[in-house]
């Protein structure tokens, strides 16, 4: 299933509601493009997993690297209910301890709110 991505504004943080597989090749592209046309605008970015079933290092990889663009530009990138399959996989690779990972879209937002307090 090709990777569709839907983006929305809360505040200053961008949410993309991600659905599919992110996975090596045009998954990931699609997903990387939208990332970086948002960084210039603002480094604060929500990832909801909840549509996507797949993830691949390719995936993982892309998160990370987004993660640390994100935090050199003074932000950050939250992810928010990743599915099961995708959270074993973050947990495997100890990468939950690296992304943050929340289990609403709410909570991911307010903790940027917290984090300028």
């Amino acid at each position: 299933m090709a990777l569709s991505v839907e983006t929305q504004i809360s505040g200053d943080v961008f949410i993309l509601h991600c659905e599919g597989r992110i996975v090596y090749g045009d998954e990931c592209a699609v997903l990387r493009e939208r990332v970086v046309s948002i960084l210039t605008g603002s480094p604060k970015i929500v990832v909801n997993l909840a549509g996507v079933d797949h993830i691949d290092s390719e995936g993982l990889g892309m998160l990370v690297g987004h993660l640390v663009s994100a935090r050199n530009r003074g932000g950050e990138l939250k992810l928010v209910s990743p599915s099961k399959r995708v959270n074993d996989v973050l947990r495997r690779t100890n990468l939950d301890r690296i992304l943050s990972v929340y289990g609403t879209e709410e909570e991911a937002v307010a903790a940027f709110r917290t984090q300028v307090a």
